[in-house]
């Protein structure tokens, strides 16, 4: 990202938002005794700079240049990844959304540095191309992992890491004094679908109710 003064300038504005209802919304973890902010989603429409970074010309020119297709947003979002936030167990984005989009691209930009002690990403190389097996409780089944290697994806304020809902990935907790910040871009290829996005808020205020 061109402008990282900005795009951190813009990130510190949504974290001060409160618990509005009916508007963005915010997802908190519990760990270790504290309740902390985990995700703040549905950006989009209460922060005109934040829609043009995610659902703008720029974002979706790349995607069409690398996938050849037209894609639509359908999920937009800060992870905040606070000191002490929870990682996350070798999974896919999969099975989360695939009632919505079986097939999606994700766009990644680093507010923060993104490093090992504060939980950045980790993916097994190639596991895109895989028939990744998948156990009834959703997880990656333990038989595949076997032997597997997690490459961390270390990431400065600015870079920007796009992978699409096969990779193999999992999140260490944040060992440092220092957030880890990232704002994502979710994007589906079917556009004679438009309101996928309304669709899947208005599933997720059911089915996984922020705490506003």
């Amino acid at each position: 990202f061109d402008d990282l003064a900005k795009l951190q300038a813009w990130v510190a504005e949504i974290s001060q938002w409160g618990l509005e209802t009916g508007k963005w919304r915010h997802y908190y973890e519990t760990t270790n005794g504290k309740h902390l902010l985990w995700g703040t989603e549905k950006l989009m429409e209460y922060h005109a700079p934040m829609r043009d970074l995610i659902a703008g010309e720029a974002p979706l020119t790349l995607l069409k240049s690398l996938t050849g297709k037209d894609m639509v947003v359908f999920k937009d979002e800060i992870g905040w990844k606070l000191p002490g936030g929870k990682g996350a167990v070798p999974h896919l984005d999969r099975p989360a959304y695939s009632m919505f989009a079986p097939e999606f691209i994700e766009i990644m930009i680093a507010v923060d540095a993104h490093t090992v002690e504060n939980g950045c990403l980790q993916f097994v190389p190639g596991s895109h191309k895989e028939a990744v097996p998948i156990s009834a409780d959703g997880r990656i089944a333990s038989a595949w992992l076997e032997g597997k290697e997690f490459i961390p994806m270390v990431l400065d304020p600015g870079d920007v890491l796009i992978f699409n809902e096969s990779m193999a990935h999992r999140l260490d907790p944040n060992k440092t004094d220092q957030r880890r910040a990232a704002v994502f871009g979710t994007y589906h290829f079917d556009r004679s679908q438009p309101d996928l996005r309304d669709k899947f808020y208005a599933h997720r205020l059911i089915h996984s109710p922020p705490e506003n």
